[in-house]
């Protein structure tokens, strides 16, 4: 688990934790559905309107309505959106980092050394 910092917003994010992985990937699934949707041709503004409420919706799937909003501000902004996006994408991958190294230590904590199991082979 670790606490996630963006615009004066703190969020909690375990990717240990069952809840929040059905949430996040519910979020990425429905963001993948939106992003097949979204227009390719058009005036420049609702292109971006569209592509910003995205991760609008991505971040109020993850951690409750209005979160889009407080992380990104009411004034869409598509830079504002990529680089929340790309934090918030590093700050899961820290953790997922950090749970693999944890749960890798306990596993080799109880797995035998070369030499032990050489011994046990000789008996």
């Amino acid at each position: 688990m670790s606490l996630w910092r963006w615009n004066d917003v703190e969020l909690e994010i375990d990717m240990e934790d069952v809840e929040f992985l059905e949430r996040y990937e519910n979020a990425f699934g429905n963001m993948e559905l939106k992003e097949t949707e979204l227009q390719k041709t058009g005036k420049k503004s609702a292109i971006a309107r569209d592509y910003c409420d995205m991760f609008y919706r991505l971040f109020d799937d993850i951690f409750g309505q209005g979160t889009g909003e407080k992380l990104l501000g009411e004034k869409k902004n598509i830079r504002n959106c990529e680089e929340c996006y790309d934090a918030f994408l590093s700050a899961c991958q820290k953790c997922v980092i950090e749970a693999n190294k944890r749960q890798n230590a306990l596993a080799n904590k109880f797995k035998p050394n070369r030499a032990q199991r050489r011994a046990a082979g000789k008996k």
